[in-house]
């Protein structure tokens, strides 16, 4: 069979030069597994459909509220700088279809620390409804970009992210992508922000509760930061209060 080589598809264009950016970074990874079974008794209670993402989201937003140095982006090669805002964005992955092949786009969530869950998942919810085509929706700027030569993308996205405060508002101050819709257990984002959070499958394990062996719902939540920015005591931190938010939801 011969082999077939066509250029870059210009759906993937915008991942190509955000990739280039995120190399840059110094990605190290944690791992925790959180049980939901909180998280389930929230969802059956609420009386609308909520996503394990939208928790996510909004727990992580919540204990980034005392990390202010995890909230820094990192900006300047020559004389680096952080710059720290009282705003927590979330930037959410979403896999799309465009000009018929999947793709991954983003959605920003802004200022999730005083935002509620339910605003949470109306932003989520509109993000997954939206066509990347339609003109004016919520992915209209992605597609533009996706239109353009790659050098012409490479030259705006380091344009736009020049300026740290916009850089946090459009790339966001955390990220979270999901696998959760398949038997995959996590897994460990490429970031070009100083924080990203993997959330994998929920599904049944054993866990142990007062010396007994049960099963209970269980997903996997992966932490990736930038080592640059935070070390790994503090990352450690940071993910065991996300896990805690998460398994005490109820109680918080």
């Amino acid at each position: 069979m011969a082999a077939v080589t066509s250029p870059l598809p210009a759906a993937r264009r915008q991942t190509y030069v955000f990739l280039e950016d995120a190399r840059r970074t110094a990605h190290v990874h944690l791992l925790a597994d959180v049980e939901a079974t909180a998280l389930g008794r929230a969802r059956a209670s609420a009386g609308r459909p909520l996503s394990y993402v939208s928790f996510v989201v909004k727990a992580v937003a919540d204990v980034l509220g005392g990390y202010p140095e995890a909230r820094a982006v990192l900006s300047g090669r020559r004389r680096p700088r952080l710059t720290v805002s009282d705003a927590v964005h979330a930037k959410v992955l979403f896999d799309k279809t465009v000009d018929g092949r999947r793709c991954v786009v983003s959605g920003i969530v802004p200022d999730v620390r005083t935002t509620g869950l339910d605003d949470v998942q109306a932003a989520v919810d509109a993000y997954k409804r939206a066509d990347v085509d339609a003109d004016g929706g919520p992915f209209a700027r992605i597609r533009r970009l996706q239109r353009l030569p790659l050098p012409l993308i490479r030259l705006l996205y380091r344009g736009m992210m020049r300026d740290p405060v916009r850089a946090a508002g459009l790339q966001g101050t955390f990220a979270v992508t999901s696998v959760g819709h398949e038997p995959v257990r996590a897994i460990l984002p490429m970031i070009s922000g100083t924080l990203g959070l993997g959330v994998g499958q929920v599904a049944a394990r054993p866990v142990v509760r007062d010396g007994t062996v049960v099963a209970a719902p269980v997903f996997t939540l992966s932490l990736v930061f930038d080592h640059r920015v935070i070390d790994g005591a503090l990352a450690a931190e940071i993910l065991a209060g996300v896990k805690h938010r998460l398994e005490k939801w109820e109680q918080a």
